[in-house]
């Protein structure tokens, strides 16, 4: 009897050890099997960061060299021929500057009263409409503001105003108020243009009309008083906002293009775009531009400095866009670095218009550029900064990372006249 207990005992615990194996087992399975899920997980998350990180070099380091002509978010289009044309050698004198036109600076002037600036000013500054015709129905598109300029009819505004003209001719185009005139006059588009967002209108008129007055830019300081005129929200022609400089110059980079731009306070409403940014001496100083809306901020506004776009809009008047502007011919990627993965970061080249400067110096896709003209290159803007310094034909020393190794490229800075786009 006592050596059958001892016998059951012994196949009890024989059996509790099994179990306890087999759970113990089970446990550890179930251990490396979170493990190995974990991993999984994991692995999945790195592919996936690497995926999204290498999209940002998509297209850079593909080394091929049949790009078609595109825009350059440095430079204009060429055209889909790719050829130097050499436009600029072929046009024509330039007949119009804007000297009359510009208030010469002069200890002796006296400040005016704001009511003196909008009797002064508010003649030459006219409401724009842009109309869209569809099955012989008119509709009205979108409102800015423009300002004359010269007596016979030639008007400043921004070029996102009119840019609707661009789509198909015929469909939509540009009318404008004139002083002392009720109904509106169609307006054609001289030219505009997108780096600093000017066009110029001219009307047909058999008058002379009133025109503004041109301030100097640079001479401006924080806290001068500022004040706006403008066809606010399309409706309400010669509204009055005033206001300060609060910055005489920000410099932004706004769709690739360096941007030189005046702050102010005084309320910018929609349909004020285009219209004038005055001084204290009733001379206008600024295109209003933009404002900043958001749920923190209040009375951030815009204009465009007209000491910048003198030269544009002289260029547009002589030959209907610009010319003599420096261009090198690529569009540039700026790619974060990531030291934990190894990912080299910088300004790449990811874009090659065809036989422009770039292409014929010798750039390839995913190009990395370490210096330009001896300057550092750290993002996309330091590359704009440095090509606006210089002149159309100057050469410039680019030094590039290519297949691990450094490379000097000599380029000839070409003229945006030659691509037109």
């Amino acid at each position: 009897m006592e050596n059958d207990n001892k016998e059951i005992n012994n196949r009890y615990n024989y059996r509790t050890g099994r179990d306890r194996k087999e759970k113990n087992l089970r446990f550890v399975i179930f251990i490396l099997s979170m493990i190995v899920l974990i991993c999984v997980l994991f692995s999945g998350f790195q592919s996936v960061y690497i995926f999204r990180l290498n999209r940002g070099l998509e297209g850079i380091l593909s080394y091929t060299r049949s790009v078609q002509p595109k825009k350059d978010t440095g430079d204009s289009a060429v055209t889909e021929s790719g050829s130097q044309n050499r436009a600029s050698a072929d046009l024509p004198e330039p007949w119009f500057s804007l000297e009359e036109a510009t208030a010469v600076s002069s200890p002796g002037k006296t400040r005016m009263s704001v009511v003196d600036i909008v009797k002064e000013v508010s003649p030459a500054t006219i409401p724009i409409s842009i109309i869209g015709t569809d099955n012989g129905k008119e509709t009205k598109l979108g409102s800015g503001t423009g300002f004359i300029i010269t007596d016979e009819g030639y008007i400043v505004t921004n070029r996102h105003v009119v840019v609707l003209t661009d789509k198909a001719e015929g469909t939509y185009y540009a009318t404008v108020i004139l002083p002392d005139e009720e109904e509106p006059v169609r307006a054609e588009v001289v030219g505009s243009d997108a780096q600093t967002d000017i066009a110029v209108l001219k009307v047909k008129t058999e008058r002379k009309l009133p025109c503004v007055i041109l301030g100097n830019s640079d001479d401006l300081q924080a806290g001068e008083l500022a004040v706006v005129i403008g066809n606010s929200m399309g409706t309400f022609d010669d509204s009055v906002t005033v206001g300060v400089i609060s910055a005489p110059s920000r410099d932004i980079v706004r769709s690739g293009y360096n941007v030189d731009i005046i702050q102010t306070d005084a309320a910018i409403n929609p349909g004020n775009s285009g219209g004038p940014l005055i001084n204290s001496f009733g001379e206008v100083v600024g295109i209003t531009n933009a404002k900043i809306v958001t749920s923190t901020t209040e009375n951030v506004g815009f204009a465009i400095p007209v000491n910048s776009v003198k030269r544009v809009i002289e260029s547009i008047i002589n030959y209907g866009m610009v010319v003599d502007r420096p261009y090198l011919g690529f569009s540039l990627k700026y790619v974060p670095g990531d030291a934990y993965y190894g990912a080299d970061g910088g300004v790449f080249v990811a874009e090659l218009i065809k036989d422009g400067p770039a292409d014929l110096a010798g750039f390839m896709l995913g190009d990395r550029i370490i210096s330009m003209d001896g300057v550092e290159i750290k993002d996309t803007g330091d590359i704009i900064r440095v090509r606006d310094s210089h002149e159309v034909g100057d050469p410039v020393d680019f030094i590039v990372i290519r297949d691990g190794r450094e490379t000097t490229i000599s380029l000839t800075i070409g003229n945006s006249a030659d691509y037109p786009g």
